[in-house]
């Protein structure tokens, strides 16, 4: 990730480039195999005939609108990162965070998990001065944010059932273990808190002249002792997300409108179903939740009544506009590669 570095050169020039470790590469064989085995899985019994034909309706200006809104859900998390990072010692513009995490958004929209756009928001991040340890605890916090709320509002949907919207047993099982985690999850970082962290060893970390094993380790962990986590900001952030979770099935809502030309699934059902829906795409279990996404659409289609061939096309258009909605961030990668020769030159 860091361009400022000139890799090693090979023999006759060429560049030497090391080989992905066996176990990335046997991880990204698993997830590309349960992709296709949960799109296989998604389209037995589908009418490939009936749902190439509902292609030929889509309504390309209805279908603009779910990228944008997808767009207006990375600006909410934008939002909530810079309220953590700001919390826990580590400010940053509002620019600055919307940039890092349109970045984010590139790369875990095209690869198999999350952890690589979360990789590039620290690292770039911290090339600005921020302190890394606390860019470190404010994007765990904001994963955690993120998915307690989507967790919290897919509990709601378990409980309320709205418009008899009743999900499977194993999926109420899951969801309300998940959401027994949120204030498990929350008790921890309140304990993380009170461990105590006894002066001796800060004043060691600060000691330049301290020696030996402990001394280099207390020095190195220094900046992890003095973070402490700010619970409100934590709390305030899950709140914070909920809009992400509306603006997902506002993008649901327009490309199935886009595909029928009908409101079958009108704005409120789409909401209904987008919590469901961004939680178990947020499973990092395939590539950039494709498979996911197609059976679970389907699935929450069938509970609703509606055409499993319409929700097929619906959620391979909102794949789409998932990737549609990371290319600003390919732009942000682009100009923060180049910033490091330019300022040499």
């Amino acid at each position: 990730m860091n361009s400022a570095a000139s890799p090693p050169e090979a023999a006759g020039g060429a560049t030497a480039r090391p080989h992905p470790p066996a176990l990335t590469v046997a991880l990204f064989a698993l997830k590309v195999a349960a992709s296709l085995g949960l799109l296989w899985l998604a389209t037995r019994g589908i009418d490939f005939g009936a749902a190439f034909a509902s292609l030929d309706r889509v309504n390309p200006l209805l279908l603009l609108i779910a990228p944008l809104a997808l767009v207006g859900a990375i600006g909410v998390n934008a939002i909530r990162w810079q309220r953590l990072l700001a919390a826990h010692g580590a400010p940053i513009t509002r620019r600055r965070a919307s940039a890092l995490v349109l970045l984010t958004q590139f790369f875990n929209s095209g690869l198999p998990s999350t952890l690589g756009g979360d990789a590039a928001r620290i690292i770039y991040a911290t090339r600005d001065g921020a302190p890394v340890f606390n860019v470190i605890a404010a994007t765990i916090l904001d994963r955690f944010a993120g998915y307690s709320s989507v967790i919290l509002y897919t509990a709601v949907v378990i409980i309320v059932q709205p418009f008899g919207l009743e999900l499977p047993p194993v999926w109420r099982a899951i969801v309300l273990l998940l959401t027994l985690g949120v204030p498990a999850g929350i008790l921890v970082l309140a304990v993380i808190n009170v461990i105590p962290r006894p002066e001796a060893w800060l004043r060691h970390a600060d000691d330049p002249t301290a020696q030996g094993a402990s001394g280099w380790a207390v020095r190195r962990l220094a900046p992890l002792l003095r973070v402490r986590i700010n619970i409100a900001a934590v709390l305030v952030a899950i709140v914070v997300s909920a809009p992400i979770v509306l603006l997902d099935g506002v993008a649901l809502a327009a490309i199935n409108a886009s595909v029928c030309g009908c409101g079958d699934l009108d704005l409120l059902r789409a909401i209904a179903i987008a919590g469901p829906l961004v939680l178990a795409v947020s499973l990092p279990i395939s590539m950039a939740g494709w498979g996911v996404r197609e059976v679970v659409i389907v699935a929450l289609y069938g509970l609703l009544g509606l055409p499993p061939e319409q929700g097929l096309i619906t959620s391979v258009l909102f794949g789409i506009s998932v990737l549609v909605s990371g290319l600003p961030g390919l732009f942000v990668w682009l100009t923060l590669r180049r910033a490091p020769a330019l300022s040499r030159s």
